[in-house]
């Protein structure tokens, strides 16, 4: 799940087992989180900036949610609370409809710009 930019709050937990890794990401993505607990940041994002502090926030509310089972994706899908919902060319058709990803009507980008603010 591709972190883009938000403006909402929510608290979070997780193992505390995160990585964290710097690397080139698809233009447009600031960081993401994986299955195995890594969070990917763009290379470009300033080590210590409040953009990257935002992006950690952002993505640690998705591993939460990958970690409690009610999130996962693959490269054509998103399961969100048991249901998969196709991903394709940019767009997931969720539970709230057709939207980009990272889009805040997908439930799961919602959560994790709350996070944000935390």
């Amino acid at each position: 799940m591709a972190f883009r930019l938000g403006s909402e709050s929510r608290g979070f937990k997780h193992s505390g087992n995160v990585k964290f890794i710097r690397t080139p990401l698809e233009k447009g993505t600031v960081a993401e989180a994986r299955h195995d607990n890594v969070v990917a940041i763009d290379i470009k994002v300033r080590p210590g900036s409040a953009m990257e502090k935002k992006a950690v926030k952002h993505e640690l509310a998705h591993i939460e949610q990958m970690e409690s089972g009610r999130a996962s994706y693959g490269e054509n899908w998103v399961m969100w609370e048991g249901k998969i919902y196709i991903r394709e060319n940019g767009i997931i058709d969720g539970p709230n409809g057709r939207w980009p990803e990272g889009d805040p009507n997908h439930p799961w980008e919602a959560e994790a710009i709350q996070a944000e603010k935390q």
